[in-house]
């Protein structure tokens, strides 16, 4: 006799801006089978009335604490293979928003209170946010299969695919959407063949643009966590997650260049030419692109070190005059060269435009401009409103909490402190319309 199918049933229930919105919370989309191992497809659902509730996957905690706070805590589990979903009551075959959050490949989780997704919700559309695996659990080891977090997401696609229309959702009318490293992730699935027909719309949200691991980068690592004498596959997921961190490579100090830990490593389901624009742009299958980035990424890393508060003009010119033109962001050129203190910025604001331009901005801007030159339709939306937190500007992660519109979630972010509930609401009610405006089409 085969299985029943799953019946989802709702955990909360809540009346956002004057609409009924549903929550179906951890809601199982894979099993764990073994560390460093594919998960397998599954179904099934917890038994939970609140998001924070629902664990997300083994993480460290995140070094953006100092501008974003910690949020609420969730339990953790190398088993936190859950979607959380949010539909308008009554909701029928309405467009699908699936969320892949971001964290430098190292932090985050779909059923994070940051990431609560009713008020996108309430404006008409279904809301799926999606985890995957992170950190040294993720990216230390790989099997025949290829990367790890890449199959997590694999297996929740799919699951949307066959199961969204049973929250109202219309599976035909699929919006990727993706954060930071959750940006790097919606990207490539959609220059990837498999997935084409399947994902109709890509949001690209202050996207990683750092290019994968080579075998032998990774290789180095999982040889280092492997000398220690201490047993990989049995010790807990805090003492593997500390481990990876210890045998990571230790760069010296560059200005301007905020180093990343952990990364997917090159294999065949990453495509070598996934981050040049022009083969990007005539690859992806998606039919339409939103694509933002905050003015200042970069501040996010800087803001709080004294080393770049203090930086002087003579110690930026003597990095940047070495930079290529095209890692140089337009502000910082004139007449075809490195313009320097002749931009008019401070030179610690000199040295966050161009590595906000050089790591976060100047793929996505190409990327943009390159599909734009093909026909394609393309929504580019700069995000450039400042924090008042000295140094910060408009820096990584500054938007998520406007574009999901939950100024309770983040109470305790130092990015957002002196600013008024009623500013945010203004601005939260844009960049959610934008967002909710372009997966509707």
């Amino acid at each position: 006799m085969s299985p029943s199918p799953f019946s989802p049933q709702v955990s909360a229930s809540q009346v956002v801006d004057g609409v009924t919105v549903h929550g179906w919370y951890g809601v199982r989309f894979a099993q764990f089978t073994k560390r460093f191992q594919p998960a397998v497809p599954a179904s099934g659902q917890l038994a939970v009335s609140q998001l924070h509730d629902v664990p997300i996957f083994p993480q460290l905690p995140s070094r953006l604490a100092s501008s974003m706070g910690t949020a609420k805590a969730n339990p953790q589990s190398e088993d936190a293979f859950f979607v959380n979903v949010w539909a308008p009551a009554q909701a029928e075959r309405l467009p699908v928003l699936v969320f892949i959050h971001g964290g430098a490949w190292l932090t985050g989780g779909g059923a994070m209170a940051w990431y609560e997704g009713a008020r996108l919700a309430a404006q008409g559309i279904v809301v799926v946010n999606v985890s995957y695996r992170l950190g040294a659990l993720a990216h230390a080891q790989t099997t025949a299969i290829g990367s790890l977090p890449i199959d997590d997401l694999r297996l929740g696609l799919h699951w949307v695919v066959k199961h969204i229309a049973g929250f109202g959702g219309d599976p035909t009318r699929l919006c990727v959407a993706g954060q930071s490293a959750g940006g790097w992730y919606a990207h490539l699935l959609s220059t990837l063949p498999e997935f084409k027909g399947m994902i109709d719309r890509v949001a690209l949200l202050s996207m990683g643009t750092r290019a994968p691991w080579t075998v032998s980068q990774q290789q180095t690592v999982w040889h280092g966590m492997n000398q220690t004498g201490v047993d990989v596959l049995a010790c807990s997921a805090t003492a593997l997650l500390r481990l990876g961190m210890q045998a990571l490579p230790q760069h010296p100090f560059q200005l301007g260049y905020a180093p990343s830990a952990f990364l997917p490593t090159e294999g065949p389901d990453i495509p070598p030419a996934f981050l040049e624009p022009e083969w990007a742009a005539q690859h992806s299958h998606a039919q339409a692109w939103y694509i933002r980035y905050t003015a200042d990424e970069s501040s996010a890393f800087f803001f709080d070190r004294d080393d770049y508060k203090t930086v002087t003009q003579e110690q930026v010119d003597q990095v940047l005059q070495h930079w290529s033109l095209q890692d140089l962001p337009p502000v910082l050129k004139k007449q075809g060269k490195y313009a320097g203190a002749a931009s008019g910025l401070t030179p610690y604001r000199q040295i966050v435009k161009a590595s906000s331009w050089r790591q976060f901005q100047r793929f996505p801007y190409q990327y943009a401009q390159a599909l734009s030159a093909q026909g394609k339709r393309v929504v580019f939306q700069p995000f450039t409103l400042e924090s008042p937190l000295a140094g910060f500007y408009s820096g990584h992660c500054f938007d998520l909490p406007f574009q999901f519109g939950n100024w309770a979630d983040w109470a305790d972010a130092p990015m957002l402190q002196g600013l008024s509930p009623e500013a945010f609401e203004v601005e939260s009610q844009k960049w959610r319309t934008h967002l909710v405006d372009f997966v509707r089409g």
